[in-house]
């Protein structure tokens, strides 16, 4: 299920760090926790495993201000405008709707660091749309999509769609949470069938690469790099969706891999 969420700046303040990916990821467990502190934690700490893994099955995209302007020497956002929108991406059944919805409502977030920051309150929540999922399907970045591999001297790379290795990072991560999910809906793990499934991805358009940092300010602050673009999937329409609501490639819970379906609403 998605969400399109509808903020309204609150605070005084109106100046937001660049990288606010950490602090909306952590303001999204904050919420879930108050209705579930033993979900919240298992999902923050441990998540779906699937080959010892922890997948956490949900993404969310950029924030989309009214009334901005970005102040890149400073890092910083001034939203001068009152209201903002972000789409929140679960992977869990959709009976579990109208409860996700009423954990949101009126809801206060606060986004900021150690220079500066502003509080937002949750003004309306909205249910998107079910795409119609096809074998093949056009998507655009919503958020910029990370994908990391492991050097075997240690440390690890982030992948542009260039480069060579990139789509089979993207179906070995599919894979994984599909078999992540099934440990959810089905209380085991379930393959989508004894051969690997084929999967093509072809860029449409331009390439951005977009760094982002988290934890800034903090000795835990880490630079990762993720790529906005457009581009068609050829994949198994399971694999499809579980795409588009977990998000595509690596941290979807810290806001990265939101995509939106080409020529829809989104």
């Amino acid at each position: 299920m998605r969400f399109n969420i509808v903020l309204e700046r609150t605070g005084a303040g109106r100046f937001i760090p660049i990288n606010y990916q950490y602090e909306l990821s952590s303001a999204i467990y904050g919420i879930v926790d108050q209705a579930d502190s033993e979900f919240a934690e298992f999902l923050h700490h441990q998540g779906y495993r699937a080959n010892g893994r922890p997948f956490r099955l949900f993404s969310f995209s950029r924030m989309f201000f009214r009334g901005f302007k970005v102040l890149t020497e400073s890092g910083r956002i001034e939203h001068y405008g009152r209201e903002v929108r972000v789409e929140v991406s679960f992977l869990v059944d959709r009976i579990a709707e109208e409860f996700v919805k009423g954990l949101f409502m009126n809801q206060e977030i606060f986004l900021g660091d150690k220079i500066s920051g502003t509080a937002y309150q949750v003004q309306r929540i909205e249910s998107v749309s079910t795409p119609i999922f096809q074998q093949v399907m056009n998507y655009r970045c919503l958020s910029p999509i990370l994908v990391r591999r492991k050097r075997p001297t240690g440390g690890e790379d982030y992948l542009s769609p260039m480069d060579k290795g990139y789509a089979d990072l993207i179906l070995e991560n599919l894979l994984s949470k599909s078999l992540a999910f099934s440990v959810l809906s089905q209380g085991e793990e379930v393959g989508l069938a004894d051969e690997c499934p084929l999967l093509d991805m072809t860029v449409t358009g331009k390439i951005y690469k977009n760094g982002v940092t988290i934890k800034q300010l903090t000795p835990q602050q880490s630079k990762l790099i993720g790529y906005s673009y457009e581009f068609e999937l050829s994949a198994p329409v399971e694999l499809q969706e579980i795409g588009y609501y977990a998000g595509f490639g690596h941290l979807g819970s810290q806001g990265f891999g939101c995509v939106g379906v080409k020529g829809g609403d989104q």
